[in-house]
């Protein structure tokens, strides 16, 4: 693939976009951004403007019809995926989509379907998939460094936004994101357990309210087993002044655990041994993952972030949290 040879057309070019996933495409070097939407697109211009890229519109059908689109990058909230996931595959076009992917796991399996059906890929923005501290646990376990995998834990707490007691905009509002907080951070989380643990077999799950007023869950419990038989505990607090960032997993002959997944780094301990691991981070957060899709559209890779691994997160999430109950 020669620099720049992937065209993008972005539907979404929200705070995510210009300071996150866009900076990654930009930096990738076999990608270039030839289009962007937002439904006010004077705020995604100066965006636009400053990368050279050359349309920026208020259209999501200018972007999804553009002729030199390769790939379209949906990056709305969940509630309108489907909206442009199924024209994009239809009109031809690769895509990758935000997460959680959907909805629900229903809504999904359409899009996944549309996209075999069309014989495009469907990418899901799971990017933490592609971390190098991520991609060195997965191969301490795949490699059995810490035996078989009996038993995991993610433990994730967040205070309340500064001066509300549950605030967090359309995230909480359940129609739009699928669910609150939980939904839209910690499924980064449930999505690495299912990377590295394989597809989840059974879930159960408890969620409640503190704050009377709010639509969706603030506190969450849930247990996992995956198909090899782990066990995993997840708890998620959106109420409480704490913050936390665990993430375990354990064997019969050793464990890896991170007191921060976001600080990319990890301890090893396996016997004797006692090992830490730390990472640079990337200059820009999807960076791995832009590079990742540019080398599977050059036939060098298979999917590693498909919309068949993306649905068993959403899978975790309705079981779980009863979504569509």
């Amino acid at each position: 693939m020669t620099s720049g040879s992937l065209h993008w057309g972005i539907i979404g070019c929200g705070d995510v976009v210009m300071k996150k996933s866009g900076p990654s495409i930009l930096q990738a070097g076999g990608s270039r951004i030839v289009a962007v939407m937002r439904r006010e697109a004077a705020k995604a211009c100066p965006f636009a403007e400053a990368h050279g890229i050359a349309l920026c519109t208020d259209d999501a059908a200018a972007v999804l019809n553009h002729p030199e689109v390769d790939i379209v990058y949906v990056a709305t909230p969940p509630s309108s995926h489907r909206q442009y996931v199924v024209p994009a595959a239809e009109a031809g076009k690769h895509v990758l989509v935000e997460k959680p992917m959907g909805l629900s796991a229903t809504e999904d399996r359409e899009m996944i379907a549309v996209c075999e059906a069309a014989g495009v890929e469907l990418f899901v923005a799971y990017y933490r998939r592609f971390h190098p501290h991520v991609l060195k646990m997965k191969e301490l376990i795949d490699s059995g460094r810490i035996g078989r995998p009996v038993s995991a834990a993610i433990e994730y707490a967040q205070p309340p936004a500064p001066g509300t007691s549950w605030g967090g905009g359309w995230r909480v509002q359940p129609d739009v994101s699928g669910g609150g907080l939980f939904v839209d951070v910690v499924s980064h989380r449930i999505d690495l357990m299912v990377y590295l643990l394989g597809e989840p077999a059974e879930v159960c799950g408890l969620t409640a309210k503190v704050n009377p007023e709010s639509r969706v869950e603030q506190t969450v419990s849930l247990a996992v087993r995956f198909a090899g038989d782990t066990l995993c505990s997840v708890s998620g607090s959106f109420a409480s002044l704490r913050w936390a960032d665990r993430f375990v997993i354990a064997g019969t002959e050793g464990a890896i655990e991170a007191a921060s997944l976001d600080s990319h780094a990890f301890t090893l301990r396996a016997g004797k041994v006692e090992q830490e691991y730390r990472f640079d981070r990337d200059r820009a957060p999807h960076l791995g993952l832009v590079r990742h899709i540019e080398r599977v559209l050059d036939g060098q890779e298979g999917n590693a972030s498909c919309g068949r691994q993306g649905m068993l997160a959403d899978r975790v999430l309705d079981e779980g949290l009863r979504r569509g109950q």
